[in-house]
C-alpha cells in the first residue's frame, strides 16, 4: 500500500514522499515523478489532517489514451476516491516499487528513483500560480468539452462509470468523472520497464485494458473446499500463493453477519471476519454464528479509529478491549489483527505482537463501500486476478446480493479458499 505523504516541486525537480507498507513493514521514499502527474496531483491538494492513499494500478482510458489512478482520502469520518491524469513515466515508478516487493527480498532495495539527498518535501499546498498561467486556460476548454461529451453520453443512458478505468464495468458513479482533472495528454517520458520474473506473484500486473492473464498450469483440483492458514512470523501478510483465494469483511458483526455466513455455507466454502469490538454486545447472536459454522474470527480494533494516531497505552487498551469482547464468545483466543486503514506502524504492530496477534491486510480491495450496485461489485472481481488473492469486503447489503456470484466465479476458476488463523 502506498500513502501519499508530500508534493513538491523542488530544484530538483517534481516530487512525491510516500509510506510504502509492505509484508516486512514500513518505510518511507522519496520519488521522482514528471511534470504532468505533479500536475494532476497538486489540483486535487489541498487536504491537509487527512490520509491519502494512492492506487498501485494505474488504469489505461482508451477514450481519453491516457493513464488514470486515484487518490483515496480518508480520515475518522469519511472517505473520498478522487481520480486524476498520470503518464506512463508514473506507472513505471509503481513498477519498480513493486518489482521491489519481491517476496523473496527481506530488506530494503531503493529503486533507482529514490532522492536521498533531497531536503525533506513540505506537506502538500495550493496549485502554483505558474501552474495556472501555463493551463488554465486550456483546463477550462478540456472542462468545457468534457462536460458537454459527459451531457450527450447521459441522455443516451450510456454513461460509462468513473471506476470504469478498472473495466468495462456499467453502473452509478459516473458523477466523479467531475472530479478528474481534464489536462491535455502529455507524451511519456520513460516507457514501463519489463516486470521482473521474480515479481510478487500474488499481484495482477497494471495492464488496464486486459485482465492478468493466469498462470500457465492451473491449480489442481480441490479435494476440500478450503483451507486453515495460521499466520506466522513478524511479517504482515497481505497476499497467497498462485491458485489460492481468500475472502475477507471488515467492519461487522452487523445485520448481514449471519446472511453472509449462510452463503458461505452454502457454497461450502469459509472466510475471515474482522469484527470491531464495540459493535459486539449489540450483535452477540450473529458472533456466535459466525463461530459455530467454522468461519476465522479476528479483530478490527475496539472503534475502528486510525491507531498510529493513538498513544502507546491507548492501543494497548484498545487491542484488549476488543479481544476480550470477541474471546468471551468465541471461548477462544484472537490471533488475527487489521488496521483499521491499513494504518499501521512499528509502534502498534508491537503492540498486536505482544497480545499473540499478527497482522492481516489484503491486495485486492473491492471498495464497496463506494459502489452502488451488486453488480459494481462483481464487475470488480472479474476484473481482477483471483489467483494469490486476498479481497477486501465489508458487510453492506450489496455486497450481500453479490457473494454468490462471486463465490461461483471463483470456483469456476478452480481457486482454492483460505481462511486466516
Amino acid at each position: 500500500m502506498i500513502e501519499l505523504l508530500s508534493l513538491e516541486h523542488e530544484q530538483a525537480g517534481y516530487q512525491i514522499e510516500i509510506g510504502l507498507t509492505r509484508d516486512i513493514g514500513y518505510a518511507r521514499r522519496m520519488l521522482i515523478i514528471d511534470e504532468f502527474t505533479y500536475e494532476q496531483l497538486n489540483a486535487l491538494a489541498p487536504y491537509f489532517g487527512e490520509r491519502m492513499r494512492l492506487s498501485l494500478y494505474p488504469k489505461w482510458d482508451p477514450f481519453r489514451n491516457s493513464y488514470y489512478s486515484t487518490l483515496v482520502i480518508m480520515n475518522q469520518t469519511f472517505s473520498e476516491t478522487l481520480y486524476f491524469a498520470c503518464s506512463e513515466y508514473y506507472v513505471s515508478q509503481l513498477l519498480q516499487l513493486k518489482e521491489v516487493d519481491d517476496p523473496h527480498v527481506h530488506e530494503e532495495i531503493a529503486v533507482d528513483t529514490t532522492l536521498p539527498s533531497i531536503p525533506p518535501a513540505r506537506r502538500l499546498r495550493k496549485k502554483n500560480k505558474k501552474w495556472i498561467g501555463r493551463f488554465g486556460l486550456q483546463s477550462i476548454v478540456f472542462v468545457c468539452l468534457a462536460v458537454v461529451l459527459l451531457s450527450l453520453r447521459m441522455g443516451g443512458q450510456d454513461m460509462d462509470r468513473a471506476e470504469g478505468l478498472e473495466g468495462p464495468s456499467q453502473g452509478a458513479g459516473a458523477e466523479r468523472i467531475e472530479k478528474m482533472v481534464s489536462l491535455p495528454f502529455i507524451p511519456p517520458i520513460g516507457k514501463i520497464s519489463a516486470i521482473s520474473s521474480q515479481q510478487d506473484e500474488s499481484e495482477p500486473t497494471p495492464e488496464p485494458s486486459k485482465p492478468t492473464p493466469e498462470s500457465t498450469e492451473p491449480p489442481p483440483k480441490q479435494t476440500k473446499q478450503y483451507e486453515e492458514i495460521k499466520l506466522t512470523g513478524n511479517e504482515y501478510t497481505y497476499s497467497l500463493p498462485k491458485g489460492y483465494v481468500a475472502l475477507s469483511f471488515d467492519d461487522g458483526p452487523s445485520k448481514y453477519t449471519k446472511e453472509i455466513v449462510d452463503i458461505l455455507v452454502e457454497h461450502e466454502v469459509a472466510a475471515t471476519f474482522l469484527f470491531v469490538g464495540n459493535k459486539v454486545s449489540r450483535n452477540v447472536e450473529a458472533v456466535k454464528y459466525t463461530s459455530e459454522h467454522q468461519m476465522s474470527i479476528g479483530s478490527h480494533s475496539w472503534d475502528h479509529s486510525k491507531m498510529t494516531n493513538n498513544g502507546v497505552k491507548e492501543n494497548q487498551n484498545n487491542l484488549a478491549k476488543a479481544n476480550q469482547a470477541l474471546e468471551q464468545i468465541i471461548q477462544s483466543p484472537i490471533t488475527v489483527f487489521r488496521p483499521p486503514y491499513g494504518a499501521i506502524n512499528d509502534k502498534l504492530a508491537a503492540k498486536v505482537t505482544e497480545q499473540q496477534m499478527k497482522v492481516l491486510l489484503w491486495n485486492r480491495d473491492s471498495e464497496d463501500w463506494r459502489r452502488k450496485t451488486p453488480e459494481d461489485v462483481i464487475q470488480f472481481v472479474h476484473h481482477t486476478d483471483p489467483s494469490g488473492a486476498v479481497y477486501l469486503f465489508h458487510e453492506k447489503k450489496i455486497t450481500v446480493e453479490a457473494l454468490p456470484a462471486i463465490i461461483q466465479y471463483l470456483q469456476g476458476k478452480n481457486m482454492k479458499f483460505v481462511i486466516f488463523k
